[in-house]
């Protein structure tokens, strides 16, 4: 199985695992929007919404740090970036990835180890749902070790465009955009809302 492939498979698993986080994210925008209706309308209240609405956002979260790292949008500071020759630009992505890596590592860790204790001592939430904390945190670890494995692969992967002196794929796979690949992308986006709009406009001349 080849790099490449590896790659898509991954990027279609984290972009399953973001709009899981996102739909996560609906849902709490609708059990606040329940919440505050209650309470204006009824005086009471669903008990426990800020303290869930703080696991899912933490969850939802970690869910999109793979396709985040995967899209490339992930912040760079690229200054002197920019000014540099490709094969420089691409031995600063090598070394930006194992950064990343090294620290998302560390922070998986730390987040694994909270959830076992949590799971050992069987910690409840300290608010109105009480929750088991190695419920969310568990999901928690999910999304940063799926966070993790995304950045090990672009690691190994970046290395490898770097060792075959491929200073596109290593751009294309650990660097940071180009203007034109931003343009491309907004065009893509924009092209994609027009034909959305022709198709509705078309749906009501029919009616």
């Amino acid at each position: 199985m080849s790099l490449n492939t590896i790659h898509s498979g991954l990027t279609r698993v984290a972009r399953f695992a973001c709009i899981i986080g996102g739909l996560g994210i609906i849902a709490l925008s609708i059990m606040i929007a329940i919440d505050v209706a209650l309470r204006k309308l009824a005086g009471t209240t669903l008990g426990g919404a800020h303290e869930i609405a703080g696991f899912i956002f933490a969850v939802a979260t970690a869910f999109a740090y793979p396709y985040v790292l995967l899209d490339r949008a992930n912040i760079r500071i690229d200054v002197a970036y920019n000014f540099a020759r490709p094969s420089i630009r691409a031995v600063l992505d090598v070394i930006a990835m194992i950064a990343i890596f090294a620290f998302v590592f560390m922070l998986t860790r730390s987040v694994y180890d909270l959830a076992s204790a949590s799971w050992a001592s069987n910690r409840m939430s300290v608010g109105v749902a009480r929750v088991p904390l190695w419920i969310p945190q568990g999901l928690w670890v999910l999304g940063y070790l799926l966070f993790a494995a995304t950045a090990a692969f672009l690691t190994v992967h970046a290395t490898v465009g770097l060792a075959r002196r491929d200073w596109t794929l290593v751009n294309r796979v650990a660097g940071v955009p180009t203007i034109d690949e931003m343009i491309e992308e907004e065009t893509h986006i924009e092209a994609l809302q027009n034909d959305a709009g022709d198709a509705a406009n078309a749906r009501k001349d029919d009616r």
